[in-house]
């Protein structure tokens, strides 16, 4: 169940962020007109998924703890007695 949340969440969070540059990229195109509130929600709203990428991304990890471990190689001596 929290596995669905996630990913509805992510998904969620993915749409506002393409929203939010269709939004602010028309904004930029039109010669930058006084904001209106759809532009202020836009870039709140990029602004929470920037957070939320940054978070939960692996550039946020204090010394690579969300890298994968790396694999040890065998020694002899692992091999348990016959």
């Amino acid at each position: 169940m929290k596995h669905i949340a996630f990913l509805i969440v992510a998904f969620a969070l993915l749409v506002t962020g393409i929203e939010s540059l269709h939004i602010l990229t028309a904004w930029w195109h039109a010669g930058w007109p006084t904001p209106s509130i759809a532009v202020w929600l836009a870039i709140a709203a990029l602004a929470l998924v920037g957070y939320a990428w940054w978070r939960h991304s692996i550039f946020h990890c204090a010394r690579g703890q969300c890298l994968q471990p790396v694999a040890k190689p065998k020694q002899d001596n692992d091999v348990p007695p016959p």
